[in-house]
């Protein structure tokens, strides 16, 4: 045996496949796009809900005031119930889907059409989960005068 330099001992590199960790990494972004997805689907689904159709009550708070004559003592509310009906199946004030409330939708003895509408948002997930689920639904007031 010879007292020389001791010759260092070389141990075998381990090569690791990192696929796996891409792959994964891919995964997580993929779920979490998907899952921000929704979310912004759903609260947009919401919002738009909201706004549009309180646009669409003053809509057809004015078509149906141009449609109806007021009597004397502002007693004609089936009338203008029925008249809202036909202007929301129409669809020209953009209140598809919307439903009109009897109370609520009614000619007061000063002239005024007074509309209400009702409408559900159309979401991914919120309607399945119940206490979120009144935020799906949307109320609008709408007037005009008939003068």
């Amino acid at each position: 045996m010879s007292n020389g330099p001791h010759k260092p001992i070389i141990k075998p590199m381990r090569i690791f496949d990192e696929r796996g960790v891409l792959v994964s990494w891919l995964i997580k972004i993929i779920l979490v796009l998907g899952v921000l997805g929704v979310i912004v689907f759903d609260g947009a689904s919401i919002m738009v809900n909201i706004f549009t159709l309180d646009s669409s009550a003053n809509d057809t708070a004015i078509a149906v005031s141009l449609q109806v004559e007021p009597d004397q003592f502002g007693r004609n509310d089936q009338e203008v119930f029925d008249k809202t009906k036909a202007v929301i199946a129409s669809d020209d004030t953009g209140a598809a889907n919307a439903k009109v409330i009897r109370n609520g939708t009614v000619v007061d003895e000063e002239g005024n059409v007074h509309v209400k509408l009702r409408r559900v948002a159309t979401t991914l997930v919120v309607r399945y989960i119940a206490p979120l689920k009144k935020w799906t639904v949307a109320t609008a007031e709408g007037s005009a005068s008939t003068n």
